[in-house]
């Protein structure tokens, strides 16, 4: 059998230089996209199985090595199973490999969630932030921001934050609390009210809005058409509502009966500031009433008899003196009858 020439090296490199044959014009096959078992991953996520869920988004990048949402599913499931430098390191190769916005949010968020594990909350502001611009549509982020905000009583920022939040989704009750409390803290009580009221409306068993209700009426410096007796009751009614939702769950450590106390200590304190008041007044009317009196009666000691009051009719002259009677004429002669 006759033996087919070899093509020297030279030749192979010379024919692919110039187009050679099809074969070496072929292109890398496209990658392949593990959808199936990246959804299985994610469904395994969902359901609190975050192993398995690491095991099937392993799978998918077997798959396609560079495929960001798998590698998204499996750090999140290292963040559930506190395996955060694992989770920290399929962050690296999602930067690397073009992370979506999307995908870019959701690490950022996980990020943030471990600084305030840590009470780092400049650095748990500054990820959220991250977040939420990557993110800007998701209410969810801009709350959680917020939260931060609030956290660090930065009330001027947390405002416009939540604000975004609630407008995003307005059936996001947690958004309306938050943003009662930044109202709250910028002393905009009517406007806090209408939040917690939302939050209330939007979930009636929220014992969170009424405890926070209750705390507004507490801590304002007054609300509209109230006295401090008002406003105090009105929180004390609050916190015993609260309870009462609570039930069995209310830990001892829940602070409710400490606050329905410093009301009740509220309105005594003030039932004895307008009791000192009222009594006050009633020492100083008595020494204005006495003093009236006592200088009525140095005026009549230093003038003799009172003035006239002013319009009377002067009094009329004293009648002068009686004159002496003319003496009796000389007794005559007796008369002889």
């Amino acid at each position: 059998m006759k033996r087919l020439p070899t093509l020297s090296l030279s030749i192979a490199l010379a024919l692919l230089a110039a187009g050679g044959p099809a074969l070496a014009r072929r292109q890398p096959p496209p990658a392949v996209i593990p959808t199936e078992e990246t959804q299985k991953a994610r469904d395994l996520y969902k359901v609190g199985r975050y192993g398995d869920a690491v095991a099937a988004a392993k799978a998918a990048l077997n798959k396609n090595e560079r495929y960001t949402p798998a590698m998204l599913v499996m750090a999140k499931s290292y963040y559930k199973l506190h395996k955060y430098e694992w989770m920290k390191k399929l962050w690296e190769m999602m930067q690397a490999n073009g992370a979506s916005n999307a995908e870019r949010a959701e690490i950022y968020q996980l990020l943030a969630f471990l600084e305030v594990d840590a009470k780092n909350v400049p650095g748990a502001i500054q990820l959220f932030k991250q977040a939420a611009e990557a993110k800007p549509d998701d209410a969810i982020l801009w709350n959680n921001l917020g939260a931060q905000y609030l956290a660090a009583k930065n009330y001027a920022d947390a405002g416009p934050v939540l604000e975004r939040a609630a407008q995003l989704q307005p059936g996001f009750a947690k958004a309306h609390l938050n943003l009662g409390d930044a109202y709250r803290g910028l002393k905009q009580y009517d406007k806090a009210l209408e939040e917690y009221q939302k939050a209330l409306q939007l979930f009636p068993n929220y014992a969170d809005a009424v405890f926070n209700i209750g705390i507004l009426y507490l801590d304002a410096d007054k609300m509209p058409n109230m006295d401090l007796f008002a406003k105090e009751n009105t929180a004390i009614q609050y916190f015993q509502k609260y309870k009462q939702m609570m039930g069995g769950t209310l830990p001892p450590s829940d602070p409710a009966e400490a606050y329905i106390t410093e009301a009740q200590d509220k309105i005594k304190k003030e039932e004895k500031r307008l009791d000192r008041l009222k009594k006050q007044q009633e020492r100083e009317a008595a020494r204005a009433a006495k003093k009236a009196a006592d200088d009525a009666k140095k005026a009549a000691a230093a003038g003799g008899q009172a003035a006239p009051p002013p319009g009377a009719a002067p009094a009329p002259p004293a009648p002068a003196p009686a004159q002496p009677a003319p003496p009796a004429p000389p007794a005559g002669p007796p008369v002889l009858q």
